[in-house]
């Protein structure tokens, strides 16, 4: 796999686990607000339109509600929806911070959850991505590294070159260059596959013979050498 695909994966998992974070945080801040929170009633007074990109919009509830002591706070809730989850002159529960009362939330699913489920969700999904990128990469370079130190050289019939069209990168996808030998130790003839590259090396290739590195007791492991032909990425 090329080199550029292990930033990839660092990317993707640098995002997944800053979202983890903050998901953690969410749910962390949501049952302190229910641990340490003050519980009293306040009142639906308004529904605060949210436009969005594509031309529809989603409505918020503004709470008004009073503090232990007696003073007037009105919260605007981070969480909204279309239809809208309340109405004007809806009486909702809420929790405050005592210290901070403009610290706020609904007792309700959307306030609660929204955001922890909308961010753990965003967190499986680049972490399991990114993560599974790098324990492949790493995973690979280890064999490859492996096979280079004390892999059993065999020599193999180049067959042809394939497009990996499991990748794509601008509009283009790389080539996987594959050979055929006996494998040493399945007694077998083999097709060996070797890495991405990203030129087409059928020309070059036509007739020859290619250095393929393989380990015997694991029959999968192999590495296709086209070190003569390419710079090693």
């Amino acid at each position: 796999m090329p080199r550029f695909m292990f930033w990839i994966g660092l990317v993707f998992a640098l995002v997944g686990t800053g979202l983890a974070y903050g998901t953690f945080y969410a749910w962390t801040a949501s049952q302190s607000m229910v641990n340490d929170g003050v519980q009293t009633e306040g009142k639906v007074i308004d529904l605060e339109y949210r436009p969005s990109d594509d031309g529809g919009g989603t409505y918020a509830p503004v709470v008004e509600f009073h503090d232990r002591d007696g003073n007037r706070q009105v919260y605007y809730s981070a969480a909204s929806s279309n239809p809208p989850s309340h109405s004007r002159g809806d009486v909702v529960t809420i929790y405050y911070m005592p210290d901070t009362p403009e610290r706020a939330m609904i007792d309700s699913f959307s306030d609660r959850w929204m955001v922890i489920l909308i961010t753990g969700i965003m967190t499986l999904a680049f972490g399991g991505i990114g993560y599974g990128i790098l324990f492949f990469m790493v995973r690979r370079w280890r064999t490859v590294r492996r096979l280079k130190a004390h892999g059993m050289a065999i020599m193999a019939d180049f067959e042809g070159c394939h497009l990996d069209t499991s990748t794509r990168v601008n509009g283009r996808s790389p080539w996987r260059v594959v050979a055929t030998a006996i494998h040493p130790g399945t007694g077998k003839k083999d097709a060996f596959e070797s890495e991405q590259i990203w030129v087409n090396l059928s020309e070059e290739l036509q007739g020859k013979k290619l250095r393929v590195l393989v380990d015997p007791a694991r029959p999968h492991d192999h590495y296709v050498d086209l070190s003569e032909y390419i710079a090693e990425d």
